[in-house]
């Protein structure tokens, strides 16, 4: 069996794969105990780890070390490299392009096998845009929604605001409503814009990362056709880690 991890900075996703590539299990952990409760869910043994990871190398260690203990395995780490296949990396320094990044790219085109952006909506959301060849043409980052919401809270004297729900982009008829609906509505108006500008490239637009239901739905009511696919970066796994 095969184990996959994606480390993000807020949560490890993970997936356990077949000895013939047939998903078997997967979820999404938290904590310190993300490793055990990994290991209790498994279905059998495993011979195999890939790994993607954007925390310190704490992590990596940590990761290595019960790997080493538990299935007598030494974690593979993936790396962003300057060409995969037909997809070529656009950063002048291939390994400073974010792992996480590389691999959604890496599976996007290959799902695709044409021009596509990739969206990760996670603690950055990132914009990716991958020609039709293969070339990465670059790319956004910026803060995602909680980051968003957090950095405002940070800087004013609004009460501190936890929750609530990010789903209009109508405006709020409450502090909690007009914060949601407004960082939503920002994000979904750029990211509209850049859609629109590529409308004749016949660009596929693929969305993961934790807050992809919220702004796939958003998107799609404005008229930006996308597709959510959670395990995009683990799939880039299997591609940068054959």
């Amino acid at each position: 069996m095969i184990l996959d991890i994606d480390a993000g900075n807020t949560r490890i996703k993970w997936r356990a794969l077949s000895a013939g590539g047939e998903r078997l299990v997967g979820a999404s952990v938290q904590g310190e105990n993300a490793f055990a409760e990994i290991s209790r869910l498994l279905p059998g043994p495993v011979q195999r780890v890939r790994a993607a990871c954007v925390r310190n190398p704490l992590f990596r260690t940590a990761l290595t070390d019960y790997a080493m203990a538990s299935w007598g395995v030494l974690p593979e780490f993936a790396q962003s490299r300057e060409r995969v296949g037909a997809v070529s990396n656009a950063y002048v320094e291939a390994s400073h392009l974010g792992v996480d990044r590389w691999l959604a790219i890496l599976a996007a085109y290959e799902r695709v096998r044409g021009a596509c952006c990739v969206l990760d909506a996670g603690s950055a959301l990132t914009l990716d845009f991958v020609a039709r060849g293969g070339q990465h043409e670059g790319g956004y980052i910026v803060p995602g929604l909680s980051q968003q919401r957090a950095a405002l809270l940070e800087g004013t004297n609004i009460p501190l605001v936890e929750s609530g729900q990010w789903g209009e982009v109508v405006p709020g008829a409450s502090t909690v409503t007009a914060i949601h609906h407004g960082i939503l509505a920002m994000f979904v108006q750029w990211i509209a814009a850049e859609y629109r500008s590529r409308e004749q490239m016949d660009m596929r637009w693929l969305v993961t990362g934790g807050d992809a239901d919220v702004l796939v739905d958003a998107l799609m009511r404005q008229g930006v056709c996308c597709t959510q696919v959670p395990e995009l970066v683990l799939e880039g796994l299997s591609i940068a880690l054959p």
